[in-house]
């Protein structure tokens, strides 16, 4: 089901070196590596540590969280995981009015075909989630139960070794969970666990913010 973090990086470094115009031997020239390293690393075979990937990156001059596997807890890997998502499905950033907003728009001529089918559905999931949002700031859900829904979007397939694909519709938001979810499913135990895992997190429902024109 696509590529794990391991063989990511070994992609990435294998395409920067290609578009770099070098072979293996020079980057590793470069690194101070040996050439079977280099070839180790773009198989995934191997794993850099820290100090090595940004040895390749600095030679390759792209930036460290270019290459490295997302971590959306540091804010430049952060950055570099926006970046992917614009490239990948058209979702960037702008600015009018001096408001920061996202966008769907036609992806870059240079980013190469995608399936039509994941342009769509990736957008109506973040639709989805846009709406699920807004029931959070309306007050008609919990964090918890936004939280929830969160992490359980979509199930996981009842066989793990198959790919399987999400059917959507947007006419009905909740259609858009492949599983039937109990609204009320803040249970305590459910509770008890989600103070565990985050100890700051908020429990108490929102006041509900009046909508425009009330």
């Amino acid at each position: 089901m696509g590529e794990n973090f391991t063989s990511r990086v070994g992609y990435l470094i294998r395409n920067f070196r290609i578009a770099s115009d070098m072979t293996q031997k020079e980057l590793a020239d470069k690194c101070g590596l040996n050439e079977s390293t280099i070839r180790n690393y773009e198989l995934g075979n191997r794993y850099p540590d820290a100090a090595t990937l940004l040895n390749i990156a600095n030679n390759l001059n792209v930036s460290f969280y270019a290459l490295s596997d997302p971590d959306v807890a540091n804010i430049f890997s952060a950055l570099h995981v926006l970046f992917d998502i614009e490239w990948a499905y058209g979702l960037r950033p702008t600015m009018k009015g001096g408001e920061l907003t996202f966008k769907f728009e036609e992806r870059l001529s240079s980013t190469g075909p995608r399936p039509q089918e994941d342009l769509d559905n990736f957008r109506k999931m973040v639709e989805y989630w846009a709406r699920l949002r807004d029931r959070l700031e309306d007050g008609e859900i919990t964090e918890s139960e936004y939280y929830l829904k969160e992490i359980k979007f979509p199930m996981n397939p009842v066989e793990s070794d198959k790919e399987y694909t999400v059917s959507l519709n947007l006419d009905d938001d909740d259609q858009l969970m492949v599983q039937n979810m109990n609204e009320d499913e803040d249970s305590e135990e459910t509770a008890e666990l989600l103070k565990d895992l985050f100890p700051d997190f908020s429990y108490v429902k929102r006041k509900r913010k009046p909508k425009k024109g009330e």
